[in-house]
């Protein structure tokens, strides 16, 4: 497949365009629009090239383009079980970004809920083009003001990036926004998996941690 892959011409920039539009809808939402361009143009070739040629650099691109080369289609985003993993709260903080997922929660999250984002990343950001595509229905808040949104009836939501027995990966602001101070303060935590199979490369951008640090987490 080596072979194969390093025969496949892919556009020039193709690293810097992904961490582009990871920033601004997150890595395994940028993943599924690459890989399907990329299959759609080059086939089954092409996403091995690809995962050949960016998958050191950003793994959760790799681990999505080797899904999709063993028969993955569409990722997993129904909210449900994160829906019952919230139960009765009324304030959300996410942080952490994947636009797919967020998506879908947003949809179908009763509007009575309060949700609100951190605006921090890994990657170069337009905070204001991301909270408008919510049309005001995510608030943006920062590190220093997100505990505002404490209480016995708030959640703290993030995205994970597959499991491997007890341990799982998550986006580095996790660690910064939620110290030994922040989970008294919060009913829940829920970790929301992005991915159907654990990272295979290192969690470059990312940050390992127990599955169990999380009140909830929605495989």
């Amino acid at each position: 497949m080596s072979e194969i892959a390093s025969a496949v011409q892919l556009p020039k920039g193709l690293d810097q365009a992904f961490a582009a539009v990871a920033g601004e809808l997150g890595q395994a939402s940028a993943s599924w629009i690459f890989v399907r361009a990329v299959a759609g143009c080059q086939g089954d070739e092409g996403v091995a090239s690809l995962a050949e040629r960016a998958g050191a650099e950003f793994p959760v691109l790799d681990r999505i383009a080797h899904d999709w080369l063993e028969g993955a289609r569409e990722p997993s985003t129904d909210p449900a079980p994160v829906l019952q993993a919230l139960g009765k709260v009324t304030r959300v903080v996410v942080v952490g970004l994947e636009a797919n997922w967020l998506d879908a929660l947003v949809a179908k999250l009763d509007r009575s809920v309060k949700l609100a984002m951190v605006a921090h990343s890994a990657f170069t950001v337009d905070w204001e083009r991301v909270f408008a595509n919510y049309e005001g229905r995510i608030e943006r808040v920062d590190l220093d003001t997100f505990q505002q949104w404490a209480g016995a009836k708030s959640a703290l939501l993030t995205f994970a990036y597959g499991r491997q027995g007890t341990r799982t990966v998550v986006p580095p602001l996790w660690l910064r926004a939620c110290g030994a101070d922040v989970r008294s303060q919060f009913r829940a935590l829920v970790a929301w998996n992005a991915l159907a199979t654990p990272l295979s490369l290192y969690p470059r951008y990312l940050v390992e941690l127990e599955a169990e640090a999380f009140t909830h987490f929605v495989p």
